[in-house]
């Protein structure tokens, strides 16, 4: 009797194990399956559509894409909870908060295997060391585009904005803190660090610069193309469409350094489609869509398997590629108040 209890033990034993590994396997295998929606948060043009269309079609997945203007209010919607983003696609320094607040997910690099792309110098940055919660998606910087045959002095500073002669003819970030970083840097003032002091000389300084200023945007290709405007500060994205279509078109970071940003991609908590996400960013790392994103928005691209696809000019595009100076800065994350002051600030200066 005791050897048949025994082997009956064995046997319920034995069953059990089964169906707990029948159903680890179950739970893997429902976390492996691609999901059928995908929402999608990023930049305004910064993905073409074909791109969106070629995933759609290649795993069966919808992709439900939406664009935001900032990293704030891609931050609010993500908080509000309304839609379950995906994939997200916030600036370096957001990156940073964002995993300090525990908003990202860690993401599986065993599901993005072409990360090994991202050149070495863009990988394990110091607002997300070994990458834990973000790929590096397109990088540039925030310098100067000019017309050559309107500005006819090759400008080499902020300060050539303040110029008299240009006045209606610039342009400057909407942004409250990239035009107070402007003021900031030309005044030679740390833009992650200052004082009130400071920041009341840029008011100072900004307020003598409106009568110059066409437009305080940051889509502003269109208006160099035409050639509306004649100099600014501006994206490097920008610079580069307005390059393609008009050969007058120069861009360049200033002497006082320019500012240099990362846009990113990572998994909000709110995602309920985790693997399929990685999917995505794995997609959208494949050499041949990597280039075909930077064709569309030229940004500076970080994968390095995209650049071997690059004819000479393109690696050799001063606004994707400019020569960066070595007090070139990254932006740090500020908390509400500091970007109240800047917000504030610029109102004060736009009612002059």
């Amino acid at each position: 009797m005791k050897k048949i209890t025994t082997f009956l033990f064995i046997v319920l034993i034995a069953l059990l194990l089964a169906a707990c590994s029948s159903s680890n396997e179950q739970a893997d295998s429902a976390e492996q399956e691609l999901a059928d929606q995908l929402f999608v948060f990023n930049w305004a043009d910064y993905i073409p559509q074909e791109v969106i269309d070629d995933f759609e079609e290649e795993f069966g997945v919808e992709v439900v894409y939406s664009t935001f203007s900032s990293n704030q209010e891609m931050l609010t919607k993500v908080n509000s909870g309304t839609v379950a983003y995906d994939v997200i696609f916030p600036t370096d320094y957001f990156v940073e908060w964002m995993a300090e607040q525990g908003l990202l997910l860690e993401l599986d690099l065993d599901n993005i295997p072409n990360f090994e792309n991202i050149e070495e110098p863009f990988q394990n940055r110091s607002f997300d060391p070994e990458n834990k919660y973000s790929v590096p998606f397109v990088y540039g910087s925030i310098g100067m585009m000019y017309n050559k045959e309107k500005v006819t002095e090759p400008p080499t500073s902020w300060e050539d904005l303040w110029n008299p002669d240009y006045a209606g003819k610039i342009t400057v970030q909407e942004t409250p803190r990239e035009t107070v970083s402007m003021g900031l840097q030309l005044l030679g003032y740390d833009i992650n660090e200052y004082t009130e002091e400071q920041i009341a000389e840029v008011k100072t300084k900004l307020e003598e610069l409106h009568p110059n200023v066409l437009a305080y945007k940051a889509s502003v290709a269109a208006h160099y193309i035409n050639e509306e405007a004649w100099i600014g500060q501006v994206y490097s994205t920008q610079a580069g469409m307005a390059m393609k279509e008009n050969p007058n078109i120069e861009y360049f970071l200033p002497e006082e350094g320019g500012i240099l940003w990362m846009d990113n991609m990572a998994i909000p908590k709110t995602s309920k489609n985790k693997y399929t996400a990685e999917v995505f960013i794995n997609y959208l790392l494949r050499p041949e869509v990597s280039k075909a994103i930077t064709d569309y928005s030229p940004g500076s691209n970080p994968n390095g398997a995209a650049k071997e696809l690059m004819s000479e000019e393109e690696r050799n595009n001063p606004a994707s590629y400019p020569e960066i100076p070595d007090n070139a800065v990254y932006f740090k994350y500020l908390e509400a108040d500091e970007l109240n002051m800047m917000n504030n600030l610029m109102k004060e200066v736009k009612v002059e």
